[in-house]
């Protein structure tokens, strides 16, 4: 587990201030700007393009213009005084010389933080192959890989969310002592004060407490979750409550009918720029799966409920078209989806089937293959013979032990399975590497 994190870590460091570009998603600025003034001058002074805030000054930088304003309160101040005090600490005094090397360092190292945590997390409920599995697509998966670059509150929230999840079902399971729960709390508290969507992990923490009849510290999640919003509005009446409302009141005009969830998990969403990423997908397929255990089973409760419970956050406060546009709305539950492609990808290895194996190889296999073998242009047009030559190399064998007089040959089929999926692996890897490359050709 220890190489994988590693090999996770190298990857996302890799070529990190390339891609994406720095002002692809100019969102790691905003937050950068305004924690570096909130220290300085106790204002935090940032870009917006609200226009609910007084006309301000324009400030040439980066090779664009910004329109700059006061008292920015677009979002929660947490994850601005996050990257406030970490720039601060390197001597980062002027928001004008920032770089995104030395922006994206904490978003890189919180994302490589879940790849321990996703498998620690599915080990019990999965088992220790399939966690494995999953941490292994996690850490190599170019998607991934791209989007955990992203100075945005769900760089953090997102070990926070997998470490919520481990300490109540620590606390479900009657193991956990006054401090796994006021942690627990804590991370309730924090998730909403960062962004307001994390609200959602207070009511993953109380379901997965309330069905194991935990109610005092269900509730207490709850309250937390309250309390984050609550130290927002806190905040928002110590600077200006009349623009706060006036902001909250521009945000909820982003919203739009019912189809946000929808296109949080359908749409091919980047930084500003498509991602058409199979891993997403085939995740969301796996994640299925986890819906026909047993309803007080971990792998519904751990896995499945927080998956589902952000997805529905998303539908009630996120706005369609942005959705649809900001790939960093991933990061929060990427874990989660990556860990549904990895256990699937398992399980087509496990026992092979032609329907598995092409699920695999369709989505995740075509995700980790495009960019590596496909040609430096913007187009390629692989020989379908060829293609359906391959497929059929990797598929018969599975197809064939379903005879019973061809069963012995369940081992050969296994292992042409691995290969091929080792092969997925190989080719995540060198997508990822070529990142840049890939990113300028979205």
């Amino acid at each position: 587990m220890g190489l994988v994190t590693l090999v996770g870590l190298g990857l996302r460091f890799h070529d990190y201030g390339v891609a994406p570009g720095f002002l692809d998603n100019a969102d790691e600025l905003q937050f950068s700007f305004a924690g570096l003034n909130l220290l300085a001058h106790g204002d935090a002074y940032t870009w917006s393009y609200f226009k609910s805030y007084p006309p301000g000054d324009l400030l040439q930088a980066y090779g664009t213009t910004f329109p700059m304003v006061h008292h920015w309160m677009d979002h929660p101040p947490g994850f601005s005084l996050l990257m406030g005090v970490y720039l601060w600490l390197l001597g980062q005094r002027d928001m004008t010389a920032l770089s995104p090397e030395v922006v994206r360092i904490p978003p890189v190292l919180f994302a490589t933080a879940t790849i321990p945590l996703v498998h620690l997390l599915a080990r019990r409920p999965l088992g220790a192959p399939a966690a494995l599995a999953g941490a292994v697509v996690l850490a190599t998966g170019p998607g991934a890989v791209l989007l955990s670059r992203q100075a945005e509150p769900e760089s953090v929230m997102a070990p926070l969310f997998l470490v919520a999840v481990l300490l109540a079902a620590r606390l479900a399971g009657r193991r956990g002592a006054w401090l796994t729960g006021t942690a627990l709390v804590a991370i309730c508290v924090l998730e909403p004060f960062f962004k307001v969507t994390g609200v959602a992990v207070g009511a993953v923490a109380a379901l997965i407490l309330a069905v194991n009849a935990r109610w005092a510290w269900g509730v207490a999640c709850v309250l937390g979750a309250a309390a984050g919003i609550g130290l927002y509005l806190v905040y928002g009446a110590l600077v200006d409550w009349s623009l706060l409302w006036r902001i909250v009141a521009e945000q909820a005009l982003n919203r739009h009918g019912v189809m946000a969830a929808f296109a949080f998990i359908a749409e091919p969403t980047g930084v500003n720029r498509r991602l058409r990423d199979g891993w997403w997908l085939l995740g969301w397929i796996g994640a299925g799966l986890w819906l026909f255990h047993s309803r007080r089973s971990d792998a519904e409760r751990l896995l499945a409920w927080p998956l589902f419970a952000y997805a529905a956050a998303i539908a009630v406060l996120a706005g369609e078209q942005l959705t649809a546009q900001y790939g960093w709305y991933h990061v929060m539950v990427l874990p989660f989806v990556y860990m549904a492609a990895g256990n699937l990808a398992w399980r087509a290895f496990v026992e092979p089937s032609p329907a598995r194996l092409l699920a695999v190889l369709v989505l995740g296999g075509a995700m980790a293959t495009e960019y590596w073998l496909g040609s430096a242009g913007s187009s390629w047009i692989p020989d379908p013979a060829l293609l359906v030559v391959i497929l059929a190399l990797v598929v018969a064998p599975s197809a064939l032990v379903a005879v019973p007089a061809l069963a012995p040959l369940r081992g050969y089929a296994r292992l042409i399975a691995g290969l091929a999926l080792g092969f997925v692996v190989l080719g995540n890897v060198m997508t990822s590497l070529g990142l840049a490359d890939t990113f300028a050709r979205m």
